[in-house]
Parts: structure tokens; C-alpha cells; sequence
């Protein structure tokens, strides 16, 4: 619940570049301060400090065939040198300008705007303009300029001779019904995944308004939602109604959550409202932190004169049994300070605490919840926050292990999310829980089913509550509309945040800016935020950056410049507080598209040296780009898995098993395999694959040598457990049914040869059993998966090139050492 206090954003963006130039000496990103587009090409240098490329030195690309340097054994990256002093700078920055006059920029706040040359046109004609760089240039047109590298890629990738149906097929569309098509390699290496997904998205909806007959024929732009979003700006929001008394309180953060529950982090400090039945009614409004004093949040209560009395007097008792440490309290005060806004506290020029409280996600403190437990009984609630606590269970809970459902006799045809949706519909359409509904319940209930694409129940649970819907719960709608490009949703949801009179906030110019495609269009949705001061808090500067990140370090690395560099720009921008997981993963993406190793080398170094966090989507990025080598992918992985954070989950882990299953690795396969079945990790494709090579009893015709087609009949059988001592049961009826001298030991009846008919039968439920004990152990690992992954690859390298007998292989394999109960790792 302690956490230390983090730096914040010193230097707060005022201005953006709607356009993006491609020099290689310019760093041409969306979102430096006060730099107007008209000034770049004429920009001085940064910084003495910018580090020149290795590659722009030798006059040739950064990029490398895929299997350039890289390394069959383990070894260890050569050490770079850098300086500390990068990574925090405060000297002052002159940009010169079209014309005499530079732009300063100290370590402290602007305060000016400067326009562009751009300022008062029209929206689309600024898109239409022809002042935007190569690269954007010829992703919306490759055609139109044959110096452009991009276009010489299309024109390289055109001169093949194919059929003019297959070649029309294989052209995707930049954005969602543009009639510029590229070919799919171009069109995969340009985008990122997350506008690759919004483009197929979009494009399916506008099939699917077509075959209803719903196709609107002059549907709006996003520039037109962007005038709608301006113009709702500019209204006003009365907060009071005429004969209603109101009283506003300042009430510290662990009161809130006695009060309503929400103690999810980033959840707990939205707006939140909701209606206690005292006397006729009070409506109790939480305010946003930025309301209130720092410290405490700013509550509002509104009710008639005796009802708000009552409730003062409630909320006070509260306090006071908290303040005493009475242990019948679920939420005691905390021992040290829960900031509600720190930058708050700064605007009143009031000292901020540098050891505070914070709340924890709920899997940092306590065992997974699961969806069968939860269903077991019919839940009643007795307070606004027992309600919100049951949704919030429902939306963190986690599918069961399909094997031990089916065990327990749990096990549903109807998917996971799906179970949950209809849960979740039913606990808002009762009428019995109306009263303990509140704007934290609906809102984690609508960003659940919007994740897991349940629309209609979304649409359900939302008519059931809309009465408490803030401008956070409008976002939620917004943005899953601006993902799946539906215009037409989004112009409806800003229609009725408008007819009620919500006023949009960070947040909502934030969910337009991931419905923008291109980087001209996010450019000009940055600068709009910039102006209206959304820019200054660090959240909005990582949010934005969740959706340009990709497209800058793409130019970035397209105009031969290095990562550090791309860094010292960053940084001088944005501070030192933006390194996420999540952004850190998609510029891995970027030289993974981009097939640069130099570059993700140099991205891993630089993460390594400054124990930045990374998670399991950053791994995957660096074993695409080394999939045929498992030595080298574990080099990576060992340098990943330091850090005490991170966390290998299954899609990383399944990763790892098919490197390692394609180069017939038996012992990296097996430990691999063990791992993910005691952590409950291990997915269908490997379970397949297993399954398949357990019953395998002839070897592949495309076998090129013995140890290829060894490793087709033998490998499962070396993978899945042997332990003697290990408890198996079979059924008697299948044990009946295999001849006496199996009975003793019945593994022997799978390498006893292909049988055919109900033999062949027999085996493959001998099979499937084998695998679901493996599947359904309750066992723990013993030593840490890093020590036993690097015993595996000691044995894999010396029996690499050898056709060793199954016999010799099943007495030799690695052992997996295991514990009944969880003692730690060691």
C-alpha cells in the first residue's frame, strides 16, 4: 500500500505539429512543445548530445536480414556505455521559426500557443495539404512520389506478374473504405497492430451497414466529430437544480472507499455518484481529484435540508471509527496520506508527501477469484459498496483450468465472457439492486463487456443506469466506438452527452484521438488538447502517447536515426515519466515490423541499463525477431525475467515451447511444458502438439534425417511426466482392456507399436489421461523456471545432432523437481 513518490511532468505541452517531415537531421516527433510545422524545416539541432547512428555513418540502412547477429549459444550483450546525465536534462531549448525569432524553452511551464501556418483553414483541406512527410505520404498514396522509400517498396513489391483477382484481394486499405490499397506485406509493416485491428474492424462494419441497408451516403469524417467535440466543449454544465439544497464536504480517500467501494487503481479517482435511501432521497456526487483540496476529495451532497444533515452525521461516524482503528471497520485509515491529486497540491503551493498510500489492484493481494464461486450463490447486498465490490469481483475474476472444471464437474459450454456478460446484465435488470447502484459499478461493467465485445448487454447495463452516467462512463462508449471506427456510434454518444449537458474532458479528446488513423489527423487532435491545457498532466501524455508512440518511432527509425537519440528527444519533451510496459511493447513492435535488430538491441540495452519495466508483450516482440533460434530467445528471455515484476505469462510461454519444439529440443520442451501446468498457463496449441506426439507411432514423410523423425515419434513421450512415484489412475475399464503385461505400467502400451482399430482407440485415451494428469496437478515448482531453463539448454546442446534411443532419452531426460505446497522458489 506504500509506494514512494514519482516525478511529474516538468515541461507541459502547449502546442503540436500537425504535419510530419521526413529530413533525416530533424526529429520530426507529434507532440514537442511550442514547435510549430512550418518551423521544421528549418529547426536547429536539440541537443550536443544526440547520439549519430551507426547506421546513417556508414551510409546504409539500420535494417538486417532476419538472421543477422545473432547467436546460437547463450552469451551475454556487450556492454554499453552511456551517461546517466541523458535521461534528465533541464537546459533550455531554442527552436528558430520561419523568420528571426526562437522559441525557449526552459525546464519550467509555457505559457504561449504558437499557431502554425496551418491556424484557420479548413480542417480538411490542412488534410489534404501536401506539406506532410514522405512516409505519410506514401501510405496514403504510393504512388504519388517515386523518391519516397515506401513508394519504392510498393513499386518493387507491384513487379511480380500475378492473377488480377489473388492480387486485388491481397490489397488492404489504409483506412476503413479509402480506395488507396496496399499490398498486405506493406500494409502490415506500416501499421501497427492496434490500427491494423481498428482498420478490419471498420471495414466490416461498413460491410455490414451495407448488407442492412444502413449505409449512410455522406457519413461524417472524424474532423466533422472533431467540430461536434469542440462545439459541446464550449457549453456549460449546470450542477445544481432550482429549490435543491446541496452541501459540499472534503472527505479523505479511505472514506470514499467505506463509502462506494472503487479502490481499483486509476477506477478509485473517477467520478463517481450515487443516491442513498434516507428519507426522500440524498444523491451523493464525488467529484474528480482535481476538484478538491489535494488531499481530500470534494463531495456534494443534494437532498432536502434534514436528509443532508443526516448523511453529514453518517459520513462523520465513519470517519471517527476509522480514526479509532475499530477493527469491525473494512477499511481502516491509512498510516500514511492517500493523495488524492498531486497536482493539486502544487497549484496551492502545498507540500507534497514523499511516502504516500496507493490502492492495489485486487490479484496484488489476495488469491484469484474465479467465475463458478462467484455464481454459487445467489448474492444480496446491504450497501452501495458491497455492490460495487460484487462487480468488481465479476469483472477480475478469471476462467478455471477447463480440465479441473470438468474434474469438479463445473465445466460450462458457454464460454467465459459470456457467462460473465449475462451475470452482469442480470445483477443491473434486478430491481432489488437499483439502490446500491453507482457510477464506479457501471462503469467497470461497461469497460468489461466492451472488452470482451458484448455490445448489446453493454447497451443493456447502460439503459439501467444511465441516470448516474459521468463524462468517464461516456468515455468508456466513445472509445469503444473510436476502436471499431464506428462513426456513426460516435456521433450518437456525443449527441446525448450534449443533450445532457457533460461536458467532454482529457478523456474524451483522448478517445477521439485513438479513432485518428494517420498521423496528420493525431497530430491536430494533440494540438487541440495542447490549447485547452489537457497536456499538463502526465496521464493524458502517456494516454496520448498509447496512440502515436508507434507512429514516431517509426519515422524515427525510418529516417536512419538511433534509438538513444529518439530517447533524448522524448525525454526533453516529456520528462522521465513516461516509460510504461505498454509503450515500451509497441516500439519492440516497431523494430520487429521493421526487421531492425540493431535497433531492438539497442531498445533492450537501454530498458536493461535503466531497469525499466517490461512485460511479457515486450518479450514477445524480441522472439519474433529471433523465432528459429532457442538458444538466443533464452538469452533474451534470462536478461527479461530479472526484473521482479515481470511476469511470463502463457502466450509468451507458448511462444517459447515452439522455438524450442522446432529445433526438437526435448528438455526445453519439457520443463517448458511442466511450468505451464503448474501455473495453470499452458494453452490448446501446445496440449494439441503434446497429444499429437504421444500417439504418434510412425514418423513424418517429410522427415529430412534420424533425428527428425525420432523426434516426431518421441517427443511427446519425453515431455509429459514419468515419475514413478507419481499417482496415475486409469480407468478399470480401459485397464481391462489392455493385455496383462501393461497392467503394471500402462505408459508401455503407448511405444508398444501403431495399433489399429480399438487398439489404436485405447491408445489415444491413454493418451488424453497422461496429458490431463499433467494438465491437473497440484504440484508447485521447486526451483525457478530461469535455473531450470538454463539446466535444459546444457543437456538439449549435448544431445543436439545425435539419434539417441527413446529408451535412452525417457532414463536421461531432466527431472523436474516439485513441492506439494507452495513454499517459494528457490
Amino acid at each position: 500500500m506504500i509506494s514512494r513518490g514519482c516525478t511529474c511532468l516538468r515541461r507541459p505541452l502547449s502546442a503540436a505539429l500537425d504535419t510530419i517531415a521526413a529530413g533525416p537531421d530533424e526529429p520530426l516527433l507529434f507532440l514537442y512543445p511550442r514547435w510549430a510545422a512550418s518551423a521544421v524545416r528549418r529547426r536547429r539541432p536539440i541537443s550536443s548530445l544526440t547520439r549519430a547512428s551507426v547506421a546513417s555513418k556508414n551510409g546504409k540502412n539500420a535494417s538486417f536480414p532476419p538472421h543477422a547477429d545473432v547467436r546460437s549459444t547463450a552469451s551475454t550483450f556487450a556492454p554499453t556505455c552511456r551517461h546517466a546525465s541523458r535521461w534528465i536534462s533541464n537546459d533550455t531549448i531554442s527552436t528558430q521559426l520561419d523568420g528571426d525569432s526562437y522559441v525557449k524553452l526552459p525546464g519550467g511551464h509555457a505559457d504561449d500557443v504558437i499557431q502554425d501556418n496551418n491556424e484557420g483553414k479548413d480542417p480538411e483541406n490542412v488534410l489534404d495539404s501536401q506539406t506532410a512527410s514522405q512516409s505519410v505520404s506514401a501510405l496514403e498514396d504510393p504512388t504519388a512520389s517515386s523518391t519516397t522509400k515506401l513508394s519504392g517498396v510498393c513499386a518493387r513489391a507491384t513487379k511480380k506478374p500475378k492473377d488480377p483477382a489473388s492480387e486485388e484481394s491481397d490489397l488492404w486499405p489504409l483506412t476503413p473504405g479509402s480506395r488507396n490499397r496496399v499490398p498486405r506485406g506493406l500494409w502490415e509493416r506500416n501499421l501497427s497492430p492496434r490500427n491494423r485491428k481498428q482498420v478490419r474492424y471498420g471495414e466490416f462494419t461498413l460491410e455490414r451497414q451495407k448488407s442492412e441497408g444502413k449505409l449512410i451516403t455522406n457519413p461524417k469524417s472524424w474532423m466533422d466529430l472533431r467540430d461536434m467535440l469542440l462545439k459541446a466543449q464550449r457549453q456549460s454544465k449546470n450542477t445544481t437544480r432550482r429549490g435543491t439544497k446541496y452541501k459540499e464536504l472534503f472527505i479523505p480517500e479511505e472514506t470514499i472507499a467505506l463509502l462506494s467501494g472503487a479502490t481499483t487503481p486509476g477506477k478509485a479517482m473517477e467520478e463517481n455518484i450515487w443516491h442513498l435511501p434516507v428519507r426522500h432521497g440524498c444523491l451523493v456526487h464525488v467529484l474528480p481529484p482535481e476538484k478538491g483540496n489535494g488531499l481530500c476529495r470534494k463531495v456534494v451532497l443534494v437532498g432536502s435540508e434534514g436528509t443532508l444533515e443526516l448523511v453529514e452525521d453518517s459520513i462523520k461516524r465513519q470517519q471517527d471509527l476509522q480514526a479509532s482503528g475499530d477493527p469491525l471497520v473494512e477499511v481502516q485509515k491509512a498510516p500514511v496520506p492517500i493523495v488524492a491529486s498531486i497536482q493539486k497540491l502544487r497549484q496551492l503551493n502545498r507540500p507534497v508527501p514523499l511516502i504516500r498510500g496507493t490502492w492495489t489492484t485486487p490479484s496484488d493481494d489476495q488469491e484469484p477469484v474465479y467465475m463458478s464461486i462467484l455464481l454459487g450463490g445467489g448474492p444480496s447486498f446491504a450497501s452501495v459498496k458491497e455492490f460495487a465490490d460484487h462487480v468488481e469481483d465479476v469483472v477480475n475474476s478469471q476462467p478455471r483450468n477447463p480440465f479441473k472444471a470438468a474434474r469438479e464437474d463445473e465445466r460450462s459450454d458457454i464460454p467465459y465472457a459470456g457467462r460473465a456478460a449475462t451475470y452482469l446484465s442480470r445483477l443491473f435488470s434486478r430491481d432489488s439492486n437499483r439502490k446500491f447502484f453507482s457510477t464506479a459499478a457501471l462503469n467497470s461493467a461497461l469497460r468489461y463487456l466492451y472488452k470482451y465485445e458484448r455490445l448489446s448487454v453493454a447497451r443493456t447495463v447502460f439503459s439501467e443506469a444511465e441516470h448516474l452516467a459521468t463524462v468517464d462512463s461516456y468515455n468508456i462508449l466513445l472509445q469503444s466506438a473510436a476502436l471499431r471506427q464506428d462513426r456513426r456510434m460516435f456521433e450518437f454518444f456525443l449527441e446525448a452527452m450534449a443533450q445532457r449537458r457533460i461536458r467532454p474532458n482529457a478523456g474524451t479528446w483522448l478517445a477521439l484521438l485513438q479513432g485518428m488513423l494517420t498521423q496528420k489527423t493525431k497530430a491536430m487532435i494533440i494540438k487541440d488538447m495542447a490549447k485547452k491545457g489537457y497536456m499538463k498532466d502526465i496521464n493524458a501524455i502517456r494516454s496520448a502517447l498509447q496512440s502515436t508512440i508507434s507512429d514516431s518511432f517509426f519515422v524515427h527509425l525510418e529516417s536512419g536515426r538511433d534509438v538513444h537519440s529518439f530517447f533524448d528527444l522524448m525525454i526533453k519533451t516529456h520528462g522521465a515519466d513516461w516509460f510504461t510496459a505498454s509503450l515500451l511493447s509497441q516500439m519492440f513492435n516497431v523494430t520487429s515490423r521493421l526487421k531492425n535488430r540493431v535497433a531492438m538491441q539497442e531498445l533492450l540495452d537501454i530498458c536493461i541499463e535503466y531497469h525499466l519495466d517490461m512485460n511479457s508483450a515486450c518479450l514477445m516482440q524480441v522472439l519474433d525477431m529471433v523465432e528459429d533460434d532457442i538458444f538466443t530467445a533464452l538469452e533474451y528471455t534470462f536478461k527479461i525475467m530479472k526484473r521482479l515484476s515481470f511476469t511470463l505469462e502463457g502466450h509468451a510461454l507458448e511462444k517459447l515451447f515452439f522455438i524450442a519444439y522446432k529445433g526438437c529440443h526435448y528438455n526445453i520442451c519439457r520443463v517448458l511444458w511442466h511450468y505451464a501446468c503448474m501455473e495453470d498457463a499452458g494453452t490448446h496449441h501446445m496440449r494439441a502438439v503434446v497429444l499429437d506426439s504421444l500417439v504418434r507411432n510412425v514418423s513424418l514423410r517429410t522427415s529430412s534425417d534420424d533425428v527428425r523423425k525420432i523426434w516426431h515419434v518421441c517427443a511427446g513421450k519425453v515431455i509429459i511426466r514419468r515419475n514413478s512415484r507419481a499417482k496415475f489412475r486409469i480407468s478399470q475399464e480401459h485397464l481391462d482392456q489392455l493385455p496383462p503385461e501393461f497392467h503394471h505400467n500402462p505408459f508401455l502400451y503407448l511405444v508398444s507399436g501403431y495399433k489399429a482399430g480399438p487398439d489404436r482407440a485405447l491408445q489415444l485415451q491413454l493418451a488424453k489421461a497422461y496429458m490431463h494428469r499433467d494438465i491437473l496437478t497440484e504440484a508447485f515448482p521447486k526451483y525457478s523456471l530461469p535455473l531450470m531453463l538454463e539446466a535444459a539448454a546444457t543437456m538439449d546442446q549435448e544431445w543436439a545432432g545425435k539419434p539417441w534411443p527413446l529408451a535412452w532419452m525417457l532414463q536421461n531426460s531432466i527431472g523436474i523437481p516439485t513441492t506439494r505446497k507452495f513454499e517459494g522458489l528457490q
